[in-house]
């Protein structure tokens, strides 16, 4: 059982550029929906629940590792196969999932932090 990545699958920006185009949109998006209820104080609002889902999807690569290495060990087991072999190919894919899970975890950080800072506008 080989696993097979796409090499064209990686990013060529880098970590933070990719950070500040998601809090840049993460940040249009807040103003646009500040401008739909005419009332810059849910600002804060906004960001805050806009950190929760970034959050969410920071969780989603977790989650979803956990359930296909185990699903991966089951059948290697079953077959009689090696477990270590078979997720050190995995080994590419967590990896992209980790930065994922990085990526938007700082983003939510980022945008509580922007909550708590946007909360005088009210």
């Amino acid at each position: 059982m080989k696993l097979q990545s796409n090499p064209r699958q990686t990013n060529p920006r880098a970590f933070w550029q990719q950070l500040l185009i998601l809090l840049g949109l993460d940040s249009i998006i807040v103003f646009f929906g500040a401008l739909l209820l005419r009332d810059w104080g849910q600002l804060s609002n906004l960001y805050f629940w806009s950190s929760i889902l970034l959050f969410i999807i920071a969780a989603i690569p977790i989650f979803s590792e956990l359930g296909s290495s185990a699903k991966l060990a089951g059948r290697a087991v079953r077959k009689g196969e090696k477990v270590g072999p078979l997720l050190k190919e995995k080994q590419p894919i967590y990896e992209r999932g980790a930065k994922t899970t990085y990526l938007f975890g700082l983003a939510g950080v980022l945008t509580f932090i922007l909550s708590m800072l946007s909360i005088p506008l009210g």
